[in-house]
Formats: structure tokens, C-alpha cells, sequence
């Protein structure tokens, strides 16, 4: 999708209005006001206010904990885990900050990545809004959606960043809707099959484990990428906590998976071993 296509309709007015402050001329002088910019800041903190509202206002009579937890479900972190999204919102600063300094070197228009962001942040809070009135089943295409925009936005990052603040952000955030995807399918299953079947969910928990280690381990060998393995063991950390209220046996298997998926994922086995034999 061509960078050009996009221009702003709605951000010039806000965007005039920063202009007559001092510190937004300093900035439009420095060509880091644009109304892509500008557009950005807005729709983050927009973003920031909807969730705020949807969860502390307990839209739909629910908190996102009552209806995650409202069915047991065995693939899905312990409550701590989800203290994540306050490191993501963070980083997202960092990342917008990032972004709006290299304003200067892009065109005055929007671009491919401001357009995904965007519509990551559209798809963030109408994934919560739909979760809080328990629509899982919608909820899910909704989150399934967000993964596949935050993947196309993290692959373009990856191409064009020129610091860790221009993609890591964007790392910790797809990594951890990649998990919270997964967690929301485990939810809707587990709610169809009112509690799920015993054997198959440990075996559930075992492969979907896998599965996200694996993708971590490809992560981090292909791309260099840290922080998603790193996301990755932390909210896998939380389903074995999770489940171990129920089954330590699947526990004890996830907490061995990691074990053994940390030493593949980041210490150089090769290197050890060609020490060892020097």
C-alpha cells in the first residue's frame, strides 16, 4: 500500500491549534509537527482514555479479569501477568516519540505504518469493548484481526526502524496479543465445552506452549528479536502458575519447556560446547 495514499482530513484543525503554542512552533520548525504526527498523539490518547472507560467504568457490568476468569481456563496466565499492558503503553510513548523525531526525513503525509498503528488502536479498544459485554466469539475475530495489523505494522518497523525505540515497542505489543489471541481462543473453547474435556486440556496447554516457544526461537534466531521470546516466557510463566491450581503435573511440564526452550533461545550451545572442548 503506497505511502502517498493517505493524507490527513481531521488532524490540521488540532494540529493549527498546537501550531500557536510556543513549543509547537518550535516543533513545526523543527518539521516535526505534521498532521500525521499530530494525528498519532491523538488517536494514542484516545486509545489510553477508551480503556480507561471501558474498564474502570466496568462497562458491560464486567472488568476484563471477571470474564477471563468467569470459566476456568487452562491455557491463560495468572492475573499478575496482565500488569504488561502498562509496560506496553509505556514503551508506545517511546515508540510515538521515536517516531514523530524521524517526522522530518518522511514525506508530509501518512504513512503505511501510521495507518496500521491507527487501526491497531481502533481494533484495541473495540476487542475490550466487545469483551466486556462477553462477546468472546466476536471478540476473538476482532483480536485475530489486531494480531495480523500489529504483525504487518511489526514487519514494517523492522525494515525501517533506525533505533531499538523505532521497533522494540512494537515488538512487546505483538508478542504479547500473540499470547493474549491464543488465551482468548482457549476462553471461548473452554466456555463451549462448559469446562472443556480433562485430558485434552493439559494436552491443550502442552502443545499451545510448544507452539509459542517455537515462535520465540525463530524470533530471536531470524530477527535478533529478544523481547518477544522475553514476552513470551513471561505470560507462559503465568499459565503455569495458573495451572498449577489444578494439574501441578502440566505445570511441572511447561516449567520444563521453558527451561529447555530458555538454553536453546539464548545461550550460544555452539559456542559453549567449542569452549569446552578448546
Amino acid at each position: 500500500m503506497p505511502n502517498h495514499v493517505y493524507r490527513s482530513t481531521a488532524a490540521p484543525g488540532v494540529a493549527q491549534r498546537v501550531r500557536s503554542t510556543k513549543t509547537g512552533r518550535k516543533l513545526e520548525r523543527g518539521g516535526y509537527l505534521t498532521p500525521e504526527t499530530v494525528t498519532l498523539w491523538i488517536v494514542y490518547a484516545l486509545t489510553l482514555l477508551g480503556n480507561v472507560i471501558i474498564e474502570a467504568g466496568q462497562v458491560g457490568g464486567n472488568t476484563s479479569a471477571t470474564v477471563a476468569y468467569g470459566v476456568f481456563t487452562w491455557f491463560t496466565p495468572a492475573g499478575y501477568v496482565f500488569s504488561i499492558w502498562s509496560l506496553i503503553y509505556v514503551a508506545l510513548i517511546g515508540w510515538l516519540v521515536s517516531y514523530t523525531r524521524e517526522a522530518p526525513t518522511r514525506p508530509k503525509r501518512f504513512s503505511f505504518t501510521s495507518v496500521l498503528f491507527i487501526a491497531s488502536c481502533v481494533l484495541n479498544v473495540l476487542w475490550l469493548a466487545l469483551w466486556h459485554f462477553e462477546l468472546v466469539g466476536i471478540s476473538l475475530i476482532v483480536i485475530v484481526a489486531e494480531w495480523v495489523v500489529l504483525a504487518s505494522l511489526y514487519l514494517n518497523v523492522r525494515r525501517t526502524a533506525r533505533t531499538g525505540w523505532g521497533w522494540v515497542p512494537i515488538s512487546i505489543y505483538t508478542a504479547w496479543v500473540t499470547v493474549a489471541t491464543l488465551a482468548n481462543l482457549a476462553i471461548l473453547i473452554t466456555r463451549a465445552l462448559d469446562g472443556g474435556v480433562p485430558f485434552f486440556n493439559g494436552l491443550s496447554v502442552v502443545l499451545l506452549t510448544a507452539g509459542v516457544l517455537v515462535l520465540g526461537y525463530v524470533m530471536r534466531k531470524r530477527y535478533q528479536d529478544i523481547a518477544f521470546p522475553l514476552v513470551f516466557f513471561w505470560a507462559l510463566i503465568g499459565v503455569a502458575v495458573n495451572v498449577g491450581e489444578v494439574s501441578g503435573f502440566t505445570a511441572a511440564l511447561v516449567y520444563i519447556m521453558l527451561v529447555v526452550a530458555a538454553i536453546a533461545t539464548f545461550v550460544p550451545v555452539s559456542k559453549v560446547l567449542a569452549a569446552m572442548r578448546g
